[in-house]
């Protein structure tokens, strides 16, 4: 494998579907510390500025698309998306790609980052820091509304509207970060919202710091869920904490 940087695809397999994903893979000598880049619902921003600014700074980064969405085989279910994480594990630690088995971070955007949360403290220890960016907390304090979940299921395979909703009612009852962080913990957790997130409201960050009170919380303000005039500021905050950590 050359040691320029470059960009790979990956056919990541979880319950026999093949998923899609692309490594953003570090230049020079490997192994080298990698980030799992978790899309939210249905994955409109897949955070490529994130996956190049960290290459830049030596890092690869993956982006891969759950069962059920963005060319991924499958049916979508959200309870299914922790397994398909696992599933990417496996794939990057295969022997494939110059990842550094010790220095793997999982960061997830909206239900991306419920998604790390749930996998990390699945006591899955090979995600050794974890980045919430306007994440879900506590699926039992926001409902998703009628609209959402129409728009949201039109981008999904073989799910409605009201199996999403009820779905992510039945994750909030099992599969909560407020009721799973203390197992991820000590493991670096790194909390980043906009103050003017209209899709998962400020509430969530502070409610999941309250939990965690040793987790690490930047608010940045006046950003919406996309941090759309605000990605310059977002890339250099998740990039800089992940260079500390790991």
């Amino acid at each position: 494998m050359s040691d320029l940087p470059g960009l790979d695809g990956a056919i990541i397999t979880s319950s026999g579907s093949n998923l899609l994903g692309v490594l953003y893979r570090a230049g020079g000598a490997g192994p080298h510390p990698t980030a799992l880049l978790l899309h939210g619902i249905p994955g409109l921003e897949k955070n490529a500025d994130i996956a190049g600014a960290l290459r830049d700074a030596g890092w690869n980064a993956l982006i891969f698309h759950y069962r059920g969405c963005w060319g991924s085989e499958g049916d979508y279910t959200l309870a299914g998306i922790p397994d398909d994480v696992r599933a990417a594990l496996d794939t990057i630690l295969a022997g494939g790609f110059p990842v550094d088995s010790h220095r793997i971070a999982a960061v997830g955007h909206g239900l991306g980052g419920w998604a790390a949360i749930v996998t990390a403290a699945g006591r899955d220890s090979r995600i050794r820091a974890v980045v919430t960016i306007g994440g879900l907390s506590n699926l039992r304090t926001l409902g998703l509304s009628d609209q959402l979940a129409a728009d949201y299921a039109r981008f999904l395979r073989n799910i409605t509207p009201k199996g999403i909703q009820s779905q992510w009612r039945a994750l909030g009852a099992t599969y909560n970060p407020v009721d799973l962080v203390d197992v991820l913990l000590p493991r670096p957790l790194f909390i980043v919202h906009g103050t003017a997130d209209e899709i998962v409201p400020m509430s969530q960050a502070m409610e999941l710091k309250q939990r965690a009170p040793g987790a690490e919380l930047a608010l940045i303000e006046g950003a919406d869920h996309s941090f759309s005039q605000q990605r310059g500021q977002l890339v250099n905050t998740v990039v800089t904490w992940l260079k500390e950590k790991l």
